[in-house]
């Protein structure tokens, strides 16, 4: 019999709501076809009913300790340049100041002792005034952050919901990681070691055995440090919290980390469960004990993974008020931090849980949601301070044997530390597959690759639930940033049924003028969208700024004019159909440096200009207008620009505008004089500038009212 959690929930009913833009409809033919999408708006965020009123919440096992509790006697100080305890002198005999552990490999950051007889007040005030320290803090307290084919495999809905019921609760289908899709990608590379920094990990666990990592620099047992790391026969890992070699201790209990390790890689056999990355390596760094661990623990943990080049960790674990050792330990962790968010319901971005909270581009924050799509009761979030969700409620995965048994040893457990390390494993399938792959670049596709939930919005940054199938495609033509358009024009196929999208990057210009011209073959229904720069997906309306959706046709074309410079994502769509295709795109040409005369192909003219002909002018000829609504744009990569005409008593003002800022000049001369330079702009940024030449109708001052002709000779691009 299996063994369940008390805190359950009673069914929400099966609601489920349509994307429209994968719904097929039937038509008069009989045939079926996807919406036009600027015509027939339409959005990709996945709609999750509310949960019911009356419904019962799920519960975390474990809460944070609010009370920012601490180790009495110690404190953690960092201290400047190259000081040291004995450095503090009369301060640090005033204190009983004693050394008792190094955190970090500049031996700056230490664990001390002090009299216990002084508060701690007193302590950290006299520590933070000394010239000689860059900071002291509290050891303080930290506490898991989780509650309380493979057997277990239809009750892994994290994994895969079908909209299967779980302890009552009907399920939506389709709320879950996407393993299958990842598995088909890859389930992870024995080279990719993930740190579990939590409580113990049973490391005879069947479902975790072939799964622990082991360290090759160690010979075990002769206690002796062999890879000279400071830790004797860590064989496995390393206990901070006893202080040895040995990361599962029964009577510590070490459920939790045991459990945390089966969602991440949990072997794939006919018994328990499976992890998301079920061929990757554990490494237990055990810091939390039956109440909870410290700090400079934690520390300890972070920089021994540091040590042994570990790119990513499972931090399921949160307490203790801001520290700046731990900030510091995990900013310079060269790792990936997936953390937990919390468990106390509230709002992060303004009741801070540490360390998920951390302003560091390597910190991951993670909420829980339910298996209907729904943010967990429980479950902390934060519109600014919260990153993505996963699934963490009513989680079964491996837990220490019962009475030496591991028939029964697998549970149910609700909490954001059971949300955690599903990201993680998307994180180590991500590794797994683009082994160069940084830190910064697999957060990055973790939460750019995510499925965006009505019921998340406002709750966290990017309002959606992480995806490891979609995390995995890192290079496709499917979605947004698509692939590059490989030069003038494009050949491809297109199916309504299977391939719907295929999307291209254009790098656009404000005033560039783009033409897209697309042909099918006969009997499909192919049409063309543009998004802007602020599109993150082409599974919606939203940011199409120009397209062409003819009925019953494949040929397409549309005219665009950039109104921002930036990057432009065109999708070709199959509305009904599949074939082949051909897009081609034509830009206004853009100039570099050197002299463009009046003629040049790179210069654009509105009607109605007219090309004069003197000897007097660079060329041999000129351009000239007095007609209302004229203007010539130019398109140029350089870092000066100046525009060349003539003046003579028929000229007006000309209106000038290079990169949105404009002026007005006068070309009025009573006599007619010949090249003469009326506009010049030098010093520009590197890179591509827009510049208009417009007939205003205004004449100089005091001379003829008609007197409002303007003219270009040549254009000199440096």
């Amino acid at each position: 019999m299996r063994k369940k959690t008390t805190a359950l929930l009673v069914s929400l009913g099966m609601i489920f709501s349509s994307i429209p833009a994968f719904a097929a409809g039937n038509q008069a033919d009989g045939g079926t076809h996807n919406v036009k999408k600027a015509s027939q708006v339409f959005n990709n965020v996945v709609q999750i009913p509310a949960k019911s009123a009356q419904s019962k919440k799920a519960t975390a096992t474990y809460k944070n300790n609010a009370a920012k509790a601490h180790k009495k006697g110690e404190v953690i100080v960092k201290f400047k340049n190259a000081y040291t305890t004995e450095s503090l002198g009369a301060l640090s005999t005033k204190l009983g100041l004693k050394t008792q552990q190094i955190l970090n490999h500049n031996n700056n950051t230490k664990l001390l002792n002090f009299n216990t007889n002084i508060p701690i007040d007193q302590v950290l005030k006299s520590l933070n005034d000394s010239p000689l320290v860059d900071y002291a803090e509290p050891n303080y307290l930290i506490k898991p952050d989780a509650a309380p084919t493979d057997e277990y495999w239809p009750d892994l809905w994290g994994m895969k919901n079908t909209g299967q019921s779980i302890f009552g609760i009907t399920g939506k289908a389709g709320i879950d990681m996407g393993a299958e899709g990842a598995w088909a990608i890859t389930k992870g590379s024995s080279t990719v070691v993930i740190g579990v920094i939590d409580t113990g990990v049973d490391i005879n666990h069947p479902d975790l055995k072939a799964q622990i990592w082991k360290n090759t620099g160690e010979i075990a047992g002769d206690k002796i440090d062999n890879d000279k790391n400071g830790y004797i026969d860590d064989v496995n890992g390393w206990d901070f919290y006893n202080k040895d070699n040995t990361v599962y201790d029964a009577a510590d209990g070490d459920e939790h980390g045991t459990h945390v390790s089966g969602t991440i890689a949990g072997t794939p056999n006919t018994i328990g469960v499976i992890g998301l990355a079920p061929n990757v390596k554990i490494m237990p760094l055990k810091f939390l004990g039956p109440e909870g661990g410290y700090t400079s623990d934690a520390i300890l943990a972070v920089n021994y993974a540091k040590a042994k080049g570990v790119k990513i960790t499972n931090n399921s674990w949160g307490g203790g008020a801001f520290s700046q050792a731990l900030y510091d330990a995990i900013k310079n962790s060269n790792s990936l931090f997936l953390a937990a968010a919390g468990n106390d319901g509230t709002n992060n971005d303004t009741t801070p849980h540490y360390p998920s909270n951390y302003d560091l581009a390597n910190i991951i924050s993670v909420a829980a949601i339910d298996n209907t799509g729904n943010l967990a009761d429980f479950s902390n979030y934060g519109a600014k301070t919260v990153d993505i969700a996963a699934p963490g409620v009513n989680i079964v995965s491996t837990v220490p044997a019962w009475f030496g048994s591991y028939t029964y040893a697998y549970d149910y457990y609700n909490g954001t530390s059971m949300a955690t390390p599903h990201v993680t494993g998307e994180a180590a399938l991500i590794l797994s597959k683009y082994p160069t792959y940084t830190p910064a670049l697999i957060k990055d596709q973790i939460l750019k690759k995510a499925t965006a939930l009505s019921s998340l919005t406002g709750k966290m940054t990017t309002g959606s639930m992480a995806r490891a199938d979609k995390g995995l495609v890192v290079v496709s033509d499917n979605d947004i940033p698509g692939i590059a358009f490989p030069g003038t024009s494009v050949t491809n196929t297109l199916s309504a049924t299977t391939d719907l999208d295929d999307v291209y990057a254009l790098n656009l210009t404000k005033g560039q003028k783009i033409t897209v011209t697309l042909t099918g073959v006969t009997g499909t229904d192919f049409d063309i969208y543009l998004y802007n720069s602020s599109a993150t997906t082409v599974k919606s309306s939203a940011n199409i700024v120009a397209y062409s959706e003819k009925a019953a046709t494949s040929s397409e074309t549309f005219t665009y004019t950039a109104t921002a410079t930036g990057k432009f994502y065109l999708d070709v769509y199959a509305y009904k159909g599949a074939g082949s295709y051909t897009a081609t795109v034509k830009t206004d040409p853009v100039a570099g440096a050197g002299t463009y005369e009046n003629t040049a192909k790179q210069i654009g003219y509105t009607p109605s200009w007219s090309t004069v002909s003197n000897t007097n002018v660079s060329g041999g000829s000129y351009a000239s207008t007095n007609t209302a609504g004229t203007r010539a744009e130019f398109i140029f990569n350089g870092t000066s620009i100046t525009i060349k005409g003539l003046k003579s008593a028929s000229q007006g003002y000309v209106k000038i505008t290079l990169d949105g800022v404009s002026t007005q000049v006068s070309l009025y001369s009573a006599s007619t004089l010949y090249k003469q330079t009326y506009f010049t702009k030098t010093g520009l940024k590197t890179g591509k500038h827009v510049l208009t030449i417009e007939w205003t109708g205004k004449s100089a001052t005091g001379v003829k009212k008609s007197a409002t002709a303007i003219n270009l000779d040549t254009i000199v691009v440096k």
